[in-house]
């Protein structure tokens, strides 16, 4: 399937199988290629649509500052539609996770399931310890301008997971920076908590098991009605890539349990 134009807007997609729908939504920046493993595995017996967010791959460009989440959430449902799907499972990781809240929250009768990666729901810090990382975050946001300066950083955090730096430096390459600026500030002021208890579907939290990524994946899963949440040994952001088999694992449990 080539990319999806809806009006004058282009939506870089991968669409591949057949059966129930799983829409994967990728990292900040990155494009859909950041599922690559997981479109081969469960596009044997699932129908699989990879995204890229407006903004970020194949997508259009991300024009201006404001309700860029809400702005990238209303894209999905038309390309759904020109796809003929109804309902999916939507799975984000990171960035993707918060993205797929928002589509979840937005157009709760396309949802069957949420799942989040490596994910949160909110930015209020509930620490001191939190409200520095935030702090960080706001001060930092503009490093996404010069992939160089992120490298190497990156390539000490991911030197583990080999498998995860290659495909983190490739994406890193193809980052449109601007626009991912765009979305790293965004991302500072999300507060979708209050508004989780409101889904009705059931919703997987999956968290590498990392001091940061642990507790904030468990606030997802706690606020809604049917939540859970699934730690992934040995494993960071983003854990599809980190840990594939153990993450597929955990994902295909999780479309099972639900008859997806």
């Amino acid at each position: 399937m080539p990319d999806i134009r809806i009006g004058g807007t282009v939506i870089g997609c991968e669409d591949r199988g057949s059966g129930p729908a799983l829409l994967l939504l990728p990292g900040l920046g990155f494009d859909r290629a950041l599922w690559a493993a997981q479109v081969e595995r469960f596009s044997a017996d699932h129908r699989v649509i990879a995204l890229d967010p407006r903004g970020a791959g194949g997508s259009s460009p991300l024009r201006g500052w404001r309700n860029v989440l809400s702005r990238q959430a209303a894209d999905i449902g038309p390309v759904l539609d020109r796809l003929g799907v109804g309902r999916v499972v939507v799975c984000g990781v990171s960035y993707g996770g918060v993205l797929a809240q928002r589509f979840a929250l937005d157009a709760p009768d396309r949802v069957a399931g949420l799942v989040t990666v490596d994910s949160f729901a909110g930015t209020r810090p509930r620490s001191p310890a939190e409200a520095a990382n935030l702090a960080l975050l706001y001060a930092t946001g503009w490093l996404w301008l010069f992939p160089g300066l992120l490298r190497p950083g990156i390539r000490h955090q991911y030197a583990r997971w080999p498998h995860a730096l290659r495909h983190l430096e490739a994406g890193l390459a193809r980052m449109r920076r601007l626009e991912t600026v765009k979305i790293r500030y965004a991302l500072n002021r999300v507060d979708h908590l209050p508004e989780l208890p409101a889904l009705g579907c059931p919703v997987l939290a999956v968290a590498g098991d990392s001091p940061w990524l642990v507790p904030m994946s468990r606030r997802i899963a706690e606020a809604v009605p049917d939540g859970r949440l699934a730690v992934v040994e040995d494993s960071f952001d983003p854990s599809n890539l980190c840990r594939p088999e153990e993450f597929d694992r955990v994902l295909a449990g999780f479309l099972d349990g639900i008859g997806w």
